[in-house]
């Protein structure tokens, strides 16, 4: 059989590396790495931080009682500053890693001097606004066994 119009040209798909190329897994960071996570707060003092492409399935085990880290960041101690930097580091290590979800220990604030935590919200302005959020695909006040408003669990993107 001959092709139609004589000569065939092939489609080239472009690499992986490229910008151009489509990001078709979910929690890839290839679609919008920039792209700041938008941030939804509940009454009860719950968080939740996602992209616009996350899937409604990455959101569901977030809260899942059952759901299990494959590394945690214990925060406790740290100031302000230090507990960004120390974010911003366990995150990029852990997705280099290829570890998707993981937990970061902030405390609810109980021994501050005003009985109110300070980390937790510096904290989630990292992961959705600054450095860490390029690391982040979804995160949300972590689950009652993983710690409830004291820690956040969060889905890192797949490694590039």
């Amino acid at each position: 059989m001959k092709p139609l119009g004589g000569t065939t040209k092939k489609r080239v798909m472009p690499a992986a590396e490229s910008p151009r190329a489509p990001a078709h897994a979910a929690g890839r960071a290839a679609s919008r790495p920039s792209e700041a996570l938008r941030i939804e707060r509940e009454g009860n003092g719950i968080v939740l931080g996602k992209r616009g492409s996350t899937h409604s399935s990455i959101l569901d085990a977030l809260e899942d009682p059952t759901l299990e880290v494959e590394a945690e960041c214990d925060l406790h101690g740290h100031t302000v500053r230090e507990a960004e930097r120390e974010v911003h580091r366990f995150v990029r290590d852990c997705q280099q890693q290829g570890k998707r979800w993981v937990l970061i220990i902030v405390g609810k604030g109980l021994h501050s001097p005003d009985g109110k935590g300070t980390l937790k919200a510096s904290v989630v302005e990292a992961l959705s606004k600054r450095a860490p959020a390029r690391f982040i695909l979804a995160f949300r006040t972590a689950p009652r066994h993983l710690g409830s408003t004291g820690a956040l669990v969060a889905r890192l993107v797949d490694r590039l």
